[in-house]
């Protein structure tokens, strides 16, 4: 690896470094600095043969993310040291490097070292070009296949066959997955997704069952009617981030499932209709669920971008549950229903909606933050059951399976 210490002479424009040069037969290199040389700029490059570029460190960065026992609780994964106590303009003693760790020596005589996985992984410019799951996105006639999407009730249950992190990261790079050889029972459904994380608990219930016509909360859901592509949950500060649905018994006639790819619907909006897109991702529409004894409502964006990335994070996305238009000044208005209505005529694009029947036996798990589903109006008794899972829950058994998440 390289380490190089970088400054600008106060009284020149003249710069110049200190670096070391891998040699021959050589396992590692390091430098070190003494006191003379704390003026030595306010971060540090380093460089090692595995990565792609070099990291930029701050030393401010360095000192606040020392994970010796005196600094970092490692039972409790916590900080012990204050970061109040850091000096703003703070500069190493002495810096150094072995094979495995950054060393610093810090002007009060505490030590620091640093593995060089731990800096790839925690720095913003390690995390920039970080290996995340790649988003496949899809059409109708792009659907990805039933092998890349599904997984055995068996394979969840055997550790061997890694069923579970097979099943979170096709959720993630597809926006779905199935899991297939369940009995068509509630209870079943149930055991299986708490292979995954904790259920989601909200009005609903934990696990819900559903039959047409049978109204246990005025939902259009327990209706028999056609439901255009729609994301769950609007009316809630914070959507469930996957559904569960189990369909344990087929309507007579009708009853298909309609998915459309919310992220591959924001793309074609973003490149065909870039204010739109703008609009949509920076003013905030009103959504709401009413019946006895309950209000919700949220105020929030049609699309949210990833805070950092920029990225495409999440589309809210429900004509259904949209509440009275009071969150915009009437000048924006007209701009609204221009937006809304070009995006609704992608979403509707045949191109984009992929149908299948839901059969007993075949649960499928639906990222609510990115897949929009629907249904074709039916007649016969369809009865479904299903649930939520939380975003927290989900994303968190997806980082304890080292399956990176943007």
């Amino acid at each position: 690896m390289m380490l190089r210490f970088l400054r600008t002479l106060t009284h020149s424009s003249t710069s110049w470094h200190v670096s070391c040069t891998r040699l021959v037969r050589r396992p590692y290199c390091s430098v070190s600095v003494d006191t003379k040389v704390l003026e030595c700029g306010a971060q540090v490059e380093l460089h090692h043969p595995r990565w792609p570029h070099s990291l930029y460190l701050p030393y401010l960065w360095l000192r606040d993310h020392c994970r010796c026992p005196l600094c970092y609780n490692h039972k409790t994964h916590q900080r012990i040291y204050d970061v109040n106590d850091i000096n703003l303009n703070i500069r190493p003693a002495a810096v150094s490097t072995t094979k495995e760790v950054l060393k610093i020596k810090w002007p009060d005589g505490h030590n620091s070292e640093y593995e060089y996985k731990f800096l790839w992984q925690n720095s913003f410019e390690g995390q920039r070009t970080s290996y995340k799951v790649p988003r496949l996105l899809w059409k109708a006639t792009t659907f990805p296949a039933a092998h890349l999407t599904t997984v055995p009730l068996g394979d969840l249950y055997d550790p061997e066959k890694d069923g579970v992190r097979r099943l979170i990261y096709s959720v993630i790079r597809h926006g779905f997955a199935f899991i297939s050889e369940v009995p068509a029972d509630t209870e079943s459904t149930e055991a299986a997704i708490e292979k995954i994380c904790l259920i989601k608990k909200t009005f609903f219930g934990e696990m819900w069952s559903m039959q047409a016509n049978n109204f246990k909360h005025y939902d259009t859901a327990y209706s028999t009617d056609f439901i255009g592509a729609h994301t769950d949950n609007t009316y809630f500060s914070q959507a469930s981030r996957i559904q569960v649905f189990h369909c344990l018994q087929p309507a007579t006639e009708g009853g298909k499932t309609l998915l459309v790819d919310g992220f591959n619907i924001a793309k074609q909006f973003q490149e065909k209709y870039p204010e739109g897109y703008e609009f949509l991702s920076s003013e905030a529409i009103p959504s709401e669920f009413i019946e006895e004894g309950k209000h919700h409502l949220s105020l929030d964006t049609v699309f949210k971008n990833n805070p950092v990335t920029g990225n495409i994070q999440q589309i809210r996305y429900n004509i259904y549950d949209r509440a009275p238009l009071s969150s915009l000044p009437m000048k924006k208005i007209q701009e609204f229903y221009l937006h809304f209505n070009n995006l609704t005529r992608i979403v509707r694009n045949p191109k984009n909606e992929y149908w299948l029947k839901l059969e007993p036996g075949t649960v499928l798990l639906s990222d609510n933050w990115r897949l929009m589903h629907g249904r074709s109006n039916f007649s016969g008794m369809r009865a479904m059951t299903g649930c939520y899972l939380d975003n927290e829950e989900f994303t968190s058994k997806a980082r304890s399976l080292n399956i990176q998440l943007d």
